[in-house]
């Protein structure tokens, strides 16, 4: 997948189209629901079994390695690896466990904002994989750039053969960085991260009994979303706190040895402790309802962009990040 172009792109595009009208097959399945994308991107570098079967005991088919992208044609409820995931993807020839598939989609953008000013606008990957150049003449392709990951563009730039670019910076670099073609990225307007409520008392409960976030207003819930939270040893820290800051993207490297980690544009982080504890988006996993992190609270790309318009404090769009004081961000409880 390192060498895509708009053309293969836009054949995959074609194929994720067709699904609907395929023939799925599936037989003696219960628990049976659409899938979250039509698109899988294997997320982990452990070859990944295909199976006859949604359970462990079947024989396998096939194998799928890091990035491969397959279609998704339902999810089913099977078999467990362990107790809270017994979710299973059915794609070409049979079945594959959902922990390690990064539902993603294939929508090119053929919106272009050629004229960016200065600080730049926010775009997130709209592709299954964004290659990013160090150059827009280069042909090697120096970072993958994944789905729904977010970046703030700093420039828009046309090559010899009169195809748009953007520059990134915030996300993926600290000055300005890499170009990805522009069809690979979708504009975020000032409206798609606007506020989405004001005016009501709003907590965010985080259950990691239930790997669970919810958000309240005026003690109703309104949206909940399945998380992972801290490993023993890297605990989600319980009790209660406020926000404390919140940013549209965050390059976020760390840890050592098998526990190192390098993510560009993780989705819009929404900080409550002054280590860096935050809610945040995912897609190096798909495996929610059980501790997997290493102390933050995984959540899908869009859910955490919900909670980081719905809570406060509120972030300009000029501004890449906020702070505010200890009392002014929306109240978290950790149970």
């Amino acid at each position: 997948m390192t060498g895509l172009n708009r053309r293969d792109f836009l054949k995959l595009s074609s194929a994720a189209a067709a699904i609907a009208w395929l023939p799925h097959g599936i037989a003696h399945a219960d628990h049976l629901s659409a899938p979250p994308a039509a698109l899988g991107r294997i997320a982990s570098g452990w070859r990944q079994p295909v199976r006859k079967a949604a359970k462990l005991s079947a024989d396998i088919v096939a194998y799928k390695s890091y990035d491969d992208i397959i279609p998704l044609y339902a999810q089913v409820e099977g078999e467990a690896p362990w107790p809270s995931n017994p979710y299973w993807f059915q794609t070409d020839d049979g079945y594959i466990h959902t922990a390690n598939v990064q539902p993603v989609e294939n929508t090119p953008s053929g919106q272009i904002v050629s004229d960016i000013e200065k600080p730049g606008v926010w775009l997130q990957v709209c592709v299954p994989i964004a290659g990013a150049r160090a150059r827009i003449d280069s042909q090697v392709v120096s970072r993958k750039l994944y789905y729904g990951t977010v970046y703030r563009g700093v420039e828009a730039v046309r090559d010899d053969a009169g195809e748009w670019w953007y520059r990134l910076q915030e996300g993926v670099a600290y000055s300005p960085g890499p170009y990805v073609p522009a069809w690979s990225m979708r504009y975020l307007s000032p409206a798609d991260v606007s506020t989405l409520s004001g005016g009501k008392e709003k907590v965010i409960q985080i259950d990691i009994a239930e790997q669970i976030v919810t958000c309240l207003e005026d003690d109703q819930p309104v949206f909940s979303t399945r998380c992972a939270t801290g490993l023993p040893g890297m605990i989600t820290p319980r009790g209660e706190f406020r926000v404390i800051r919140k940013s549209y993207t965050a390059y976020m490297i760390g840890g050592s040895g098998a526990s190192y980690y390098n993510l560009p544009g993780v989705a819009f982080p929404t900080y409550f402790t002054a280590s860096g504890i935050a809610i945040h988006g995912t897609y190096w996993h798909h495996d929610y309802g059980r501790p997997k992190s290493h102390g933050c609270v995984n959540v899908p790309n869009d859910a955490a962009q919900w909670v980081f318009r719905w809570s406060e404090p509120q972030v300009p769009y000029t501004d890449h990040m906020r702070r505010v004081k200890k009392d002014e961000g929306t109240l978290i409880r950790v149970i």
